[in-house]
């Protein structure tokens, strides 16, 4: 963490599941384990709301994405997924070497909960499409593992693999999909690494208009020249 935060109230963690690594269905912890993990907040060290940090004082650079605030790291690459008609901007690609970690954040209810419901939305879609999305730990509390077939340039059967990370905030939700070979390693297991500190500085700031529940907030292209679109 490279900045100061604000005392806040810890939240209860969503129950622990355990999965193996077969690719058998995920299984739901015993009640002793989900007791155990009540006072566990996958929030502690970030991602941030933007009421819980103070950055009097801080000369660390960041760009402003509109409801996001993010810090770039030394080699990162920056790309913006979006409606180039309408210049509306769905989704922001952090990258490096050869893994990328795409950001979006959704408006979520005070009653929270969302990052569960998108995180069996996710599973039921690649079942859908014919692939497989295990459960398991990771540096965030659960995350998905996806496996999804795809074709390759000459027809040939292919994999995309990917990593969600899912975590619920004050009325928001924000998901990070790791791609590349960072999707590869477990946990904070190079090259995820750099992937899982820059998620963890990444300070949210929603709005108080009202919104769906699930609803994406879309994003603002930083004031920067050079910025992909």
């Amino acid at each position: 963490m490279i900045f100061g935060r604000r005392d806040r109230a810890v939240q209860p963690d969503e129950a622990d599941l355990t999965a193996s690594e077969d690719g058998t269905e995920p299984e739901t912890a015993d009640g002793a384990d989900e007791a155990s993990t009540v006072s566990h907040d996958p929030r502690a060290d970030g991602p941030f709301d933007a009421s819980e940090v103070d950055l009097t004082g801080d000369a660390v650079s960041r760009l402003a994405l509109g409801p996001l605030t993010i810090t770039p790291f030394e080699g990162m690459g920056l790309q913006f997924q979006g409606d180039t008609q309408t210049q509306t901007i769905y989704s922001a690609l952090a990258m490096h070497e050869n893994s990328g970690l795409q950001l979006e954040l959704f408006a979520a209810p005070t009653s929270g909960g969302l990052a569960d419901e998108l995180r069996e939305d996710a599973v039921e879609e690649a079942e859908q499409q014919g692939g497989t999305a295990e459960v398991q730990d990771g540096p965030f509390g659960l995350e998905l593992k996806r496996v999804l077939p795809m074709e390759g340039p000459e027809g040939e059967q292919l994999f995309h693999v990917s990593r969600v990370w899912l975590v619920d905030g004050p009325r928001w939700v924000l998901r990070g999909t790791v791609m590349g070979q960072a999707a590869l390693v477990a946990g904070e297991e190079e090259p995820a690494d750099v992937f899982a500190e820059f998620f963890r500085n990444v300070i949210v700031h929603r709005d108080d208009a009202p919104r769906v529940p699930g609803e994406l907030i879309t994003l603002v292209l930083p004031d920067l020249p050079g910025a992909e679109g």
